[in-house]
């Protein structure tokens, strides 16, 4: 099976796994409405936890316990500047340029049955907590 045809069939069980267990991705009305001052919580792959709330002028600022790059002795927090939005394709988009990173990723947000959010995909790997008004 060549790579497309993988990638293919993955989208295809995705979207069916999404349909049986009542998962469903965010519209960008829905996005729009329901992001603009949110606090916002999520872990990095690499374990930060780092939070920021989205103002409703597109900028936040964000804290991370920087697991990552913490120091030896313990861990060193930061806090860094940046950007959020949702693109044309629905997808919500964040920029934040660490001292020693620059973070810059869209993803589509995923709404579960039980009322959970995921970016991209339905895993607890993939988890972001909203708190809304």
């Amino acid at each position: 099976m060549s790579k497309i045809s993988i990638a293919v069939f993955a989208c295809l069980v995705a979207t069916n796994v999404l349909a049986q267990d009542g998962s469903r991705k965010m519209t960008r009305d829905e996005l729009l409405s329901f992001l603009p001052g949110a606090k916002v919580t999520h872990i990095s792959q690499a374990g930060s936890e780092r939070r920021w709330t989205n103002k409703t002028d597109g900028t936040l600022i964000a804290n991370s316990n920087n697991k990552l790059y913490g120091n030896a002795i313990g861990t060193q927090g930061a806090t860094q500047a940046g950007t959020w939005m949702v693109n044309d394709e629905g997808k919500y988009c964040i920029d934040i340029d660490w001292k020693r990173v620059h973070e810059k990723w869209c993803a589509n947000i995923i709404k579960s049955q039980d009322g959970a959010y995921y970016l991209n995909v339905v895993d607890d790997k993939h988890k972001i907590d909203f708190v809304t008004k």
